[in-house]
């Protein structure tokens, strides 16, 4: 959750009170990393999730080592959230050697505690109710989580249980910003499977599917997540803009900021408070529109972006369809970026999505119902990962055409060798999710491996799972070939 300044005061009346803070940064524009860690204790029997007290003590161990605000608490105790620096895309290795430098500090102060990250995307035996019991002290966190609302608990079970990154860019001006988040919506199908990194369990039971789009598909209702209708309707930046403005406005809220800067809590089974109805009580403050803002979870989320008072000053757009693993990280933020900053490549990819149907400019209301279906196919994919539709084609093929694209690109930039795990996959259909099943097959085979791991393993971030296991995998499948 975005981080709100409880003393905005400012008033807020109609849209163009904040209007211009969605213009974009012009030639300024740069992006960012940030990115989810879970950790456990290896050496306890039943590896139970990193404590209240241990992520006190990791953090601060990080922090002491690499001084700056790079390492951020999240909700429940077993997270934190490594962020990168923010610069522009000619940056790129910048971005990257500082996210690699932070995540390996942090990996290492973890190690001499007696804690490991968790191999997999997720835990694959901590049920949400067992995450959810440690809340850190943060105010948000505890009148969100702690308790949460009874007719909440899809929503926090999402926020416990799911891991991710995310990769956030900050516009050049409002077409940009439709334009990019329009693309991104349009891939994030192939994009949640192509950086997945899950077990094949999930809260200690087997799971066919994808685990993060059906946990954000059952918790984030409310209109507070999947895809705004309006990403396909609009005609310009501006009308997205006006759209989006519109739904802040009208977001049910389950917490709010009185006058004096302090967060109420709204009761279970109300969900009549909105920022436009909070005017009448003379609360359309600042403080309560950014954070109608910030409670909603899109797959790409517009957020504010703030200076070091914790003044807004500008919007960002961040995709959130992302896993977390040992490439991944490096992955989403080089095709994030280049999609937002090497036109040759955007262009380049809105022509391999309109050959399989998805028009993103003249025929949006079809478009919207192949990305829809494509939703469901990926969500659903039972365990066929790219073995499914696809727009008018399959996955699997249009994979290997964008490895072919993101190849040029790489090229083009200097990247291959921190691309070469996306551009394995897409050839080979071996996502890490799918290599986990294959590896692991049993839940007593991934535990057994979440234990015994060593955190090396995690060294080079420009290898992907098939590329790590790749002599035992030719020895536990015979066939290195996961499309077979």
């Amino acid at each position: 959750m975005s981080d709100v300044k409880a003393s905005d005061f400012s008033e807020i009346d109609s849209p163009g009170d904040v209007w211009g803070l969605y213009q974009g940064v012009g030639v300024n524009s740069k992006s960012g990393i940030e990115t989810e860690f879970p950790f456990f204790s290896a050496d306890e029997p039943d590896m139970p999730a990193m404590n209240l007290s241990q992520n006190k003590a990791l953090k601060q161990a990080a922090m002491n080592a690499l001084q700056g605000d790079w390492l951020r608490n999240e909700p429940t105790s077993d997270l934190l959230e490594v962020t990168s620096i923010a610069m522009p895309f000619k940056e790129w290795k910048t971005v990257l050697d500082d996210t690699q430098k932070k995540i390996n500090i942090l990996s290492q102060k973890a190690g001499e505690l007696g804690l490991k990250r968790s191999y997999f995307q997720e835990f694959p035996d901590k049920t949400a109710d067992e995450l959810l019991s440690r809340i850190v002290d943060i105010e948000r966190y505890k009148i969100m989580y702690a308790p949460y609302r009874a007719d909440m608990y899809e929503c926090v079970r999402y926020f416990a249980v799911c891991k991710s990154m995310q990769v956030s860019v900050s516009p050049g001006n409002e077409d940009h910003m439709l334009e990019n988040i329009r693309r991104l919506y349009t891939l994030a199908p192939f994009l949640f499977l192509l950086t997945g990194n899950s077990s094949g369990f999930m809260e200690g039971k087997f799971f066919s599917g994808h685990q993060g789009m059906f946990l954000r598909r059952n918790g984030l209702r409310e209109n507070r997540g999947g895809i705004p209708p309006y990403v396909y309707t609009a005609q310009s930046g501006e009308e997205f803009i006006a759209n989006h403005i519109h739904h802040v406005m009208n977001n049910p809220l389950f917490m709010f900021y009185d006058r004096k800067g302090v967060l109420t809590r709204v009761p279970s089974g109300d969900w009549s408070v909105t920022f436009e109805s909070l005017k009448k009580k003379g609360l359309n403050t600042g403080s309560n529109y950014f954070l109608a803002q910030s409670i909603m979870w899109p797959d790409v989320k517009i957020a504010a972006l703030t200076d070091e008072s914790g003044d807004v000053y500008a919007h960002r757009y961040e995709a959130r369809m992302f896993g977390v693993g040992n490439h991944q990280h490096q992955t989403a933020y080089l095709i994030t970026t280049a999609l937002a900053f090497d036109p040759d490549f955007a262009h380049s990819v809105d022509g391999l999505l309109k050959a399989y149907g998805f028009d993103q400019k003249t025929d949006l209301p079809y478009t919207y119902k192949l990305v829809k279906d494509a939703y469901s196919a990926a969500e659903n994919h039972n365990g066929a990962f790219f073995d499914i539709a696809y727009g008018n084609g399959r996955m699997s093929d249009f994979a290997k055409i964008f490895a072919d694209l993101l190849e040029n690109m790489a090229e083009r930039h200097d990247m291959r060798g921190e691309l070469l795990p996306a551009i394995t996959i897409c050839r080979t259909g071996c996502t890490d999710s799918k290599v986990n099943c294959l590896m692991f097959p049993t839940y007593e085979e991934v535990l057994n491996f979440q234990k015994s791991y060593d955190p090396a393993i995690f060294d080079n971030p420009n290898l992907s799972a098939s590329m790590i296991f790749e002599d035992r995998m030719s020895t536990k499948t015979g066939n290195l070939n996961c499309a077979a």
